[in-house]
């Protein structure tokens, strides 16, 4: 705990406008919900970058911070914003602290973690509405889309719909990084109604996990 203290107060006032202060040199500092998920430039498996406040190594999650005096900025961990009471700034300029601010860091989190888990099914859909305009207008492809953006996953009957269109447009299902929600009960007996032609197409869209509970399901 000691050298994670001293780490943070030295990288802090090197690059803050206050010098000596550490307390006074903190007020400098704001966040404005810049979230870099660094799986999404990095290899997966390989080493990702440190926090640059206290030094933590191998951050998948970095958070942008701002110094409103000498416009420098540092990339830090989540930890670090919480443990030091740094300010995320709204659109209004309104500084928020605490529990909401913590509650809004996980929240921005959790919609980086959607859109990099779905990232190549996202693809999949632009070109698909390039090859299909019509589909833009189509409610069950926009409540598909809908699913994927705000949850990270979708229904097994939407996953097909999606699925279905991408083999008639000749786009490589096996690219895709799509997951099937498999925890509603709803999506247990979409599955469990399905024909076993239909669960072996969305089979490699089920948390493998599952796949044993399914397969003895089907007869497989």
């Amino acid at each position: 705990m000691k050298n994670y203290l001293e780490n943070c107060k030295k990288n802090l006032l090197k690059n803050s406008f206050e010098k000596m202060d550490y307390e006074k040199a903190l007020n400098e500092w704001h966040f404005y919900n810049e979230v870099i998920d660094n799986n999404s430039i990095y290899d997966i498996n390989g080493l990702k970058p440190s926090c640059e406040l206290c030094e933590r190594e191998d951050l998948r999650w970095q958070f942008v911070i701002f110094n409103v005096n000498n416009n420098n900025q540092l990339k830090v961990g989540s930890s670090c914003i919480k443990q030091f009471n740094v300010a995320l700034m709204d659109n209004y300029g309104n500084k928020i602290y605490g529990k909401e601010r913590n509650s809004k860091v996980n929240k921005l989190i959790n919609l980086q973690r959607i859109n990099s888990s779905n990232k190549m099914t996202f693809q999949a859909l632009d070109e698909l509405c390039k090859l299909n305009k019509s589909l833009e207008c189509n409610n069950i492809f926009i409540e598909c889309w809908t699913q994927l953006k705000v949850n990270g996953t979708i229904e097994p009957k939407m996953g097909l719909f999606l699925l279905n269109n991408f083999i008639e447009h000749g786009i490589d299902r096996n690219k895709l990084d799509m997951k099937i929600d498999i925890q509603k009960r709803k999506c247990f007996e979409q599955i469990k109604n399905m024909s076993k032609n239909t669960y072996l197409l969305i089979r490699q869209f089920i948390n493998s996990k599952k796949w044993e509970y399914y397969d003895k399901h089907f007869g497989m």
